[in-house]
């Protein structure tokens, strides 16, 4: 036999052996999926089964997953579904609603396979959008984001089992993952997990690696980009968000409950939904953003990624049993989103407040910004009520409220628990305290939780949570923060000045940010003279775009002064339908106006207010 048909006959060998040809069953589920091997879109899941005694069996893809609130049905991306005994011949498989498979005679079951579509690219799969950091995509030789939920599924009864995943991979790419590797050579990765809940905690994202490792705190911080047309690389990233990292480190109290932690980022060039942002996991978290530079996306990545970096705390490791013990296909939901989403978007900004990452007034917009956005809500539904029923068709669209009225809640708590120990004692002690009673193995009961907490801080701390968050009263938010010296009004009139009250849009093909309509347009507007379409790119010289338009802005606001020249420069369509670029110009105008939820610091503050605001903010203070 010559070298070139001996080593074609190890390839087959190899080949065989990793897709199950040769594979004996085991107590675990041996998947493979061939990432070389792309049809229609779609890769085809191989699995050889655990050893089944029942006669029949229920294979499932779930319904939803942690982290998100919403039925997502993700077995509407599978098909193609057949199940085989040992020699090959096929058994009987009905299909058991839009998730599962009954299959039949399954103790006689050996393998099963079935193709997988991605749920970013594929409009003709009816049923609800799905946030894509919680989805799949296939994007042949470019690029895989394997949310493992979307391909791998689990028999009834059966999810405590070990899982191993085999990946054949194109030529160059890397799996960027928090899960270690079993093995790994430059055509195959094996993964092990021990059950099925750390391998859904565990998304990877597959190709030619741009990857940057930060040490922070002990642990190693792995940073995955994908970026299409290059605009942003790991490295640039990872340095911006350095030093959040080690904020977050000291908030955390100087050292970080983790060994390995994955951003894994995928930047979009072309826009597939609405649904930029991020998905949270014990050990990861999983971005879909816009195609931008490193520079653009800075504060965007430091905002959301300071959000899902604190996850590592709440849910995922103080939850309740609900969370604990998931149920993939019939959920039953916890009532403390006000900690698990609310008290962590609170920590976000608090975090960078209290590190020097934000200053005062850009903190104060935060809150503004939350408290705007917490009165388009039903701010009489309790917050417990909301929580437990977020599934339901009724309630569901009151959820993205956790992310303002609940922050809120975590502010309030905060502030008054340092007022009730003198400033010794905030929400950050409260976790901590938590930590050591649960963990990521040992859930809380949901009726305990309020009663824990007041068991090692104060009877009054159970009112709050009996009027603010399980009853519908409304958070006293202008009581708690005079106590740190910031005074808030629900209406006051005020100078201000804008940039002639237009509105604005999105514009995903050219990136820019155009005047959707000049319907309010005020008399500063039309002196400038905008036009309906107009792309903004840039303002007083600084350029302006969707990532950059929140720093710039508050740059302008800052600095302007009535009478100063104002210089935007937009791309107008001519008469032949050819964009040009346009200078407008004008003599800047305040206007008074009557503005909604104003804070501001009080200026001549207590010694009382001082020394509770310096314990609330002061970095050395847990």
């Amino acid at each position: 036999m010559t070298k070139t048909k001996s080593l074609i006959v190890l390839l087959l060998i190899v080949s065989s052996n990793i897709f199950g040809q040769n594979k004996v069953q085991t107590e675990a589920y041996q998947f493979s999926i061939d990432l070389t091997n792309v049809q229609d879109d779609k890769l085809e899941v191989k699995l050889i089964t655990p050893k089944i005694s029942e006669k029949t069996i229920v294979y499932n893809i779930p319904k939803i997953v942690p982290g998100t609130y919403s039925n997502d049905d993700y077995g509407r991306f599978v098909s193609n579904f057949k199940a085989f005994n040992k020699k090959g011949k096929a058994l009987a498989v009905t299909k058991d609603g839009p998730n599962s498979y009954k299959i039949k005679k399954a103790n006689k079951l050996f393998k099963i396979t079935y193709n997988v579509d991605d749920s970013w690219d594929s409009p003709e799969i009816k049923g609800s959008h799905i946030f894509e950091p919680a989805g799949t995509n296939i994007e042949k030789d470019s690029a895989f984001a394997i949310n493992t939920h979307g391909f791998f599924g689990y028999f009834e009864g059966k999810k405590s089992i070990p899982y191993e995943i085999t990946f054949l991979k194109p030529n160059g790419f890397y799996g960027s993952t928090s899960m270690e590797f079993a093995e790994t050579n430059s055509k195959s990765d094996l993964f092990k997990m021990p059950a099925y809940q750390p391998l859904v905690d565990a998304p990877i994202l597959y190709c030619k690696p741009d990857t940057t490792t930060l040490i922070i705190g002990g642990a190693k911080i792995l940073v995955s980009v994908y970026s299409p047309k290059k605009m942003a690389n790991s490295s640039e990233i990872g340095a911006n968000i350095r030093n959040m990292l080690e904020a977050q480190k000291e908030y955390l109290g100087g050292a970080l409950p983790i060994n390995k932690y994955a951003f894994l980022i995928v930047l979009a060039d072309v826009q597939l939904g609405n649904s930029y942002g991020a998905l949270e996991h014990s050990y990861s978290s999983f971005y879909y953003l816009p195609e931008a530079s490193s520079e653009e996306l800075s504060q965007t990545v430091k905002d959301v990624a300071s959000h899902e970096f604190f996850h590592i705390v709440t849910p995922l490791s103080i939850h309740a049993e609900q969370i604990g013990d998931f149920d993939y296909n019939n959920p039953q939901m916890s009532k403390h989103l006000w900690m698990y989403e609310g008290l962590t978007e609170y920590a976000s900004s608090h975090m960078q407040i209290k590190h020097n990452l934000m200053e005062m007034p850009a903190y104060l917009r935060v809150l503004q910004e939350k408290t705007m956005a917490m009165n388009g809500y039903n701010d009489a539904m309790p917050f417990t009520e909301m929580s437990k029923n977020v599934l339901d068709e009724k309630v569901k669209d009151q959820y993205n409220n956790v992310y303002n009225k609940g922050a809120l809640i975590g502010l309030c708590l905060d502030i008054r628990l340092r007022q009730l120990s003198d400033g010794k004692y905030g929400t950050q002690n409260m976790v901590k305290d938590l930590s050591k009673i649960y963990g990521k193995n040992v859930s809380f009961k949901d009726e305990e939780l309020f009663g824990k907490i007041e068991s090692f801080t104060f009877p009054e701390i159970r009112k709050f949570f009996s009027r603010f968050v399980e009853g519908g009263e409304p958070l006293p938010i202008k009581e708690y923060l005079e106590l740190v010296g910031i005074k808030f009004s629900e209406l006051k009139e005020i100078s201000a000045i804008n940039l002639g009250n237009v509105s604005l849009s999105y514009n995903a093909t050219s990136q820019r940010l155009f005047v959707s309509s000049t319907e309010q347009i005020n008399d500063f507007g039309q002196k400038v003279g905008y036009l309906e379409k107009d792309e903004l790119v840039s303002l007083n010289g600084d350029l302006i775009n969707i990532e950059t338009y929140k720093k710039v802005l508050s740059k302008f606001k800052e600095t302007a002064k009535e009478g100063d020249d104002f210089k935007v420069v937009v791309m107008r369509k001519n008469s032949n339908d050819v964009f040009e670029e346009k200078t407008l110009s004008a003599k800047l105008e305040f206007s008074k106006s009557l503005q909604k939820n104003v804070f501001e610091l009080i200026e001549e503050p207590s010694i009382d207010q001082i020394k509770l605001r310096d314990a609330w903010l002061n970095p050395k203070n847990n």
